[in-house]
Formats: C-alpha cells, sequence, structure tokens
C-alpha cells in the first residue's frame, strides 16, 4: 500500500478499455468491408499499372506549316478506360465508407442491446457540433459513455479548423456522388513529356533560340495538341523525335484535382487507424496520454 492510497483505492483494478473483438463480442463485417475496400483499391492499382505499362500513349511532333514550330500531339489509339476506372473507384470508397457504418451497427447492438430507432443508427461524420448532438440524440446516446466518446472523437469538429475537410468528409462525400450522384470523374493528364530527339535550323546561322510553351488545363486525349515547341525560326526534323509522356490518373473533386493512387492509399491507411481506435480505444503513449492526432486529407503532391 502507498502512503497515500486508502485502502480502497488500492484494492480497485484499473478499468479495461473496451475491446470489440470481430468474431467474439462483435461483428466481423467493419473488418470484411475494410478489407474488401482495400482490395479494389489493390485491383485499381493494378490496372492502372498494367494499362500504363501497355505503352497506351504517345506524343507525335507535327512540323507547323509554317515551320516555326513543333506541334506536341497525344496519341492515345486504345482510348483511356475511364469508366472502367471510375466504377472501381467507386467500389472501394463505397466499402471503406460502410465499415464505418457497421461499426455504429455493431456499437448500437453491443452485448444484445436493441437500439430504440434502428433506422436512424448510421456512423455520424459532423462538421458541427450542432450534428453531433443530434447524432447523440437519435443514437448514440444510448450507446456506452466509452463507445460514445470513441464517435466524438473522429468527428471533423473536434480536430479539423474552419473552412478545411477531414478525410472522412471527403471519402463520404465521394461514397454519396458515387451511389446518389453521378460518376466519379476520374481524368488521365499529362504529367510531362521528355523531350528526345532534334531538328535543325533551315539557316545554320539563325540566332533564334527554341522555347517549349504547354498548355495548362487540357483534357489529354487522342489528337489534342498538348504544346508547341516554338523555333523562332524554320527549321526540319532530323531523324525521328522520340517524346515520351508522364501520365498522372486524377480524381476530380470540388474543382480540385487529386492523384487517385496517393488519395486511396491514404484512405485505405487512415480509416484502417480509425477502424483501430473506434474497435480497441486510444493506445496512450508515454508522451501524451489519452491524446490522438487525426491526420487530414492533403493536398496531391506537386
Amino acid at each position: 500500500m502507498t502512503d497515500n492510497a486508502t485502502p480502497d483505492e488500492e484494492a480497485t483494478p484499473p478499468v479495461e478499455p473496451i475491446r470489440l473483438l470481430g468474431g467474439v463480442n462483435f461483428s466481423t463485417w467493419p473488418n470484411l468491408k475494410w478489407s474488401r475496400g482495400s482490395s479494389h483499391v489493390a485491383t485499381l492499382q493494378s490496372k492502372l499499372g498494367e494499362w500504363q505499362a501497355s505503352a497506351p500513349v504517345s506524343v507525335d511532333a507535327v512540323l507547323r506549316e509554317d515551320r516555326m514550330g513543333i506541334e506536341l500531339v497525344a496519341r492515345v489509339p486504345m482510348g483511356i478506360p475511364q469508366h472502367e476506372w471510375s466504377l472501381d473507384l467507386g467500389d472501394a470508397l463505397h466499402n471503406l465508407r460502410s465499415a464505418f457504418d457497421a461499426v455504429a451497427w455493431g456499437m448500437a447492438h453491443f452485448n444484445d442491446a436493441e437500439p430504440a430507432r434502428p433506422k436512424s443508427v448510421y456512423f455520424p461524420i459532423c462538421a458541427e457540433e450542432k450534428q453531433w448532438k443530434k447524432a447523440v440524440s437519435d443514437w448514440v446516446g444510448e450507446i456506452d459513455p466509452e463507445l460514445q466518446e470513441r464517435l466524438r472523437l473522429m468527428q471533423p469538429f473536434t480536430y479539423v479548423p474552419a473552412g478545411q475537410e477531414s478525410l472522412l468528409s471527403i471519402l463520404h462525400d465521394l461514397d454519396i456522388q458515387d451511389k446518389h450522384r453521378d460518376i466519379l470523374t476520374v481524368t488521365a493528364d499529362l504529367e510531362g513529356v521528355d523531350l528526345g530527339g532534334s531538328f535543325q535550323y533551315e539557316d545554320p546561322s539563325s540566332p533564334a533560340l527554341p522555347r517549349v510553351e504547354m498548355k495548362d488545363g487540357v483534357k489529354f486525349g487522342d489528337g489534342t495538341v498538348l504544346g508547341t515547341i516554338h523555333a523562332g525560326a524554320p527549321i526540319q526534323i532530323v531523324g525521328q523525335m522520340i517524346l515520351c509522356p508522364a501520365i498522372k490518373v486524377q480524381l476530380i473533386h470540388k474543382e480540385k484535382s487529386f492523384d487517385v493512387m496517393p488519395m486511396l492509399q491514404q484512405f485505405v491507411e487512415e480509416t484502417r487507424r480509425y477502424l483501430d481506435i473506434l474497435l480497441f480505444g486510444l493506445a496512450p503513449s508515454e508522451e501524451n496520454e489519452g491524446e490522438w492526432s487525426p491526420m487530414e486529407m492533403g493536398p496531391p503532391p506537386a
């Protein structure tokens, strides 16, 4: 017994956190949905890799009629399977988002509980505290206080600065768009062109200097003029110019572009972390016991 502890305090064992174990005291559905979402992400990554490895795109160097420059023209003879990519993307997002609704349903029925309003049970994503209060009124207030606090930790209003979006909010919005509104817009865009090959000036003594002008915001597709090499004087192409385009696959969300695979990989990693907190509670650290530093959905890499 310590000097300051009373017998009752010393005899009280520490309270163990609730551990929601799939197949033991909790449903396996959340982990199954997350695993299926992760599998869809891997499938899409494989398809993107196979498409790019098949060299489906090239850039033609077309000498302008005035011979004062070269137009860079995209060639995509096999097309871009954007709809197929969009379907795989939607399947991945839907399963990752559904894992959280499965957690909510399991919490509402934990220890054989029966929610008063089962149709109101869903995983809330609250940008404002008043939305959280409504979720508490709808069903969250019926569950164990420890589980309520885990749900509250996930809410964007507790950690996201005003005007910014959380990863969960973006995941939810994209899932809603895919299920109820319209196909997710996936694009293959030009990231850069490796300019190889050569041309020469018709007048070898010409003092002109070439410059490259690439078009901004151009939609990559067969026959699209991506840019121009301005020669400044008449030229002729010598041999074959080899132009190798670098392609990036992007998703348009609220007029912002996100690189698809980095975004999905962040979704997979962070949703797994969030689910573990919901199922097992926080893992205290020696430095910041009981604190959680959630990551936000960052901008696409430059």
